[in-house]
């Protein structure tokens, strides 16, 4: 079973503090890569202000490239626990079970990582949580962001039952490294690498059983404040995820025929899209570059696929897809899997 990706398009400010923490560990200059990125430090740790997942971006991807520790990543991961997550972790610690917080993950995972898509699935005594990108974004490519994904799911997972997770195998995205030492400490399971996916296989054996911290009453009311800070972040998008929502749906559209659908001028549009610091054309580029990226999975031609992106021909495909990922189609396609 998997979620439906999301539109979400802006996280809270209240996962600024996470951030920094990971940026101080990566000994970088923590007040210039946030002011590279654009965050407003007023904003730290607010949840009534949002970073858009462009800044979020410009953060990580210049903490993981510059990060002086290869296993960086890796080691943010591992030392989390359910604590770290606030309103989340609070969430997953009172469900029912570990199945019942995973499926939690499942349900409220915008709150902390809209950029990804999780799949639970069975695998005969146990089951494989997985994940993967579900925006275009630079430092979901990287090593350091996999290591951060499985460790944190795993570090989580042990703080939840209280010790013994019965984790049967672990998967990343990435290269096999030169160096396994910590990994095989961490993990003790065995470790899979060049997979589709990022996941975690865990043992049915504790799924089921009740959470130390079980408690339903209060897991109820922290769901329904969830759900409301999830209403938050979506009114937040605006003009924005309105018009993201219906390139979406129709990425060749222009800003007449878009403008024309939420009953305002292209004038009009424009002036509101710029209040909230975008253009059409920047929302367009956006969407036409997490739909290359999906086609280019698949087998289309690249004729097809810059005719179904509404580009003249393939060359002018050719030069926005490398201006937008900083590589070729073609070599995107070899190094995601593609035919």
């Amino acid at each position: 079973m998997s979620d439906a990706p999301g539109q979400i398009t802006v996280l809270p400010a209240s996962v600024l503090p996470g951030l920094l923490e990971i940026a101080l560990k990566s000994r970088l200059n923590v007040q210039a890569l946030f002011e590279r990125a654009g965050i407003d430090a007023d904003a730290m740790g607010r949840p009534d202000h949002f970073v858009s997942l462009d800044q979020l971006d410009a953060l990580l991807s210049t903490a993981f490239a510059e990060a002086e520790d290869p296993f960086f990543g890796l080691r943010v991961g591992q030392d989390n626990h359910y604590s770290n997550l606030d309103l989340l972790g609070n969430l997953l610690a009172t469900a029912g079970s570990l199945h019942d917080a995973l499926q939690c993950v499942m349900r409220f995972k915008d709150l902390i990582v809209p950029y990804l898509t999780f799949e639970l699935s069975e695998a005969g005594d146990a089951v494989v949580f997985s994940s993967r990108g579900s925006q275009p974004l630079n430092f979901l490519t990287m090593r350091a962001h996999n290591e951060v994904v499985v460790a944190t799911v795993v570090a989580i997972g042990r703080s939840l039952v209280g010790g013994d997770l019965d984790l049967r195998r672990v998967s990343f995205r990435h290269p096999q490294p030169d160096e396994l030492g910590p990994y095989t400490e961490f993990f003790a399971v065995p470790m899979a690498f060049d997979q589709p996916r990022n996941a975690v296989e865990i043992g049915n054996r504790h799924l089921h059983e009740p959470l130390p911290t079980a408690f339903p009453k209060y897991h109820q009311r922290l769901a329904a404040l969830a759900q409301q800070q999830l209403q938050r972040i979506r009114r937040a998008q605006g003009i924005t995820g309105q018009v993201l929502s219906l390139l979406q749906q129709a990425d060749d559209a222009s800003v007449e025929q878009v403008a024309a659908r939420l009953n305002l001028t292209a004038r009009t549009l424009q002036r509101r899209l710029r209040a909230e610091d975008t253009t059409f054309a920047r929302l367009r580029d956006q969407t036409r570059h997490q739909r290359a990226c999906e086609l280019l999975g698949g087998d289309s031609e690249m004729a097809v696929i810059a005719e179904q992106l509404g580009f003249s021909d393939t060359a002018n495909f050719y030069h926005a897809f490398k201006r937008w990922q900083g590589c070729t189609p073609g070599a995107y396609r070899r190094q995601h899997g593609g035919t």
